[in-house]
């Protein structure tokens, strides 16, 4: 005589929990290697403005620039380093 074995309700919803949890896992590695060129981009244009900011102090200097340009420069080694961990070009 063969049985048939059911699987329990808890047996259900660890195997319902396992595969949203796979498909939680697959999407997001999908959507973070999607959005990193749009983050290098984003990196990039803050790069951009604040070496703009530091050019126009430089032409254009006042008592707080020194001050300014040393605030944006500091500003600029943390996105190189954030542009760096995401892999930006």
């Amino acid at each position: 005589m063969s049985r048939k074995r059911k699987l329990s309700r808890k047996h259900k919803v660890v195997a319902g929990v396992s595969a949203v949890a796979m498909v939680a896992g697959i999407a997001a590695v999908t959507v973070s290697t999607s959005q990193a060129a749009e983050a290098c981009a984003g990196l990039d244009q803050a790069l951009q403005n604040n070496q703009n900011f530091i050019a126009a102090q430089q032409a254009n200097p006042d008592a707080q620039s020194e001050a300014r340009i040393a605030n944006r420069q500091a500003v600029i080694d943390l996105i190189q380093q954030r542009r760096q961990a995401a892999g930006c070009q």
